[in-house]
């Protein structure tokens, strides 16, 4: 993975904590995922919701990223796994790709290990948090 600094809402690191606490006992496949992104949440910087920039992917950010090189774009909202749904392109946060853009900002350039495939780069191109959500 190339290093970026992770910025994540203290806010959210709670939530996704008490999310973690549960998905680790769960079967072995949501169990490594919630190990996977508590690895990430450790490597990140907690800053106050309201102080997060408002250019770092949070939860329910829109993001819009690329696959490199010269991937198709895809725009996805990132949620806590029970709003996820991939045919709206609503992703979890406990997915690789999810893990992957937690605490990023644009411009960043990251790899995704997707297991049954190559590993993926991809390159986010923006992002934008919904104010009503931002603002609860």
């Amino acid at each position: 993975m190339k290093y970026y600094e992770l910025i994540v809402s203290a806010r959210d690191a709670e939530v996704l904590a008490l999310m973690l606490g549960e998905r680790r006992r769960q079967p072995a496949l949501e169990a490594a995922a919630a190990d996977a992104l508590a690895d990430v949440l450790l490597e990140a910087r907690l800053v106050p919701h309201e102080e997060l920039p408002e250019d770092r992917i949070a939860l329910n950010s829109k993001v819009t990223y690329r696959q490199e090189p010269g991937g198709t774009r895809r725009a996805v909202v990132l949620v806590h796994p029970v709003e996820a749904d991939a045919a709206l392109g609503r992703i979890s946060v406990l997915s690789p790709v999810g893990r992957a853009l937690i605490g990023r900002s644009a411009g960043s350039l990251v790899d995704v290990d997707v297991p049954g495939t190559a590993p993926l780069t991809l390159r986010i191109l923006g992002t934008s948090r919904n104010r009503e959500l931002r603002a609860a």
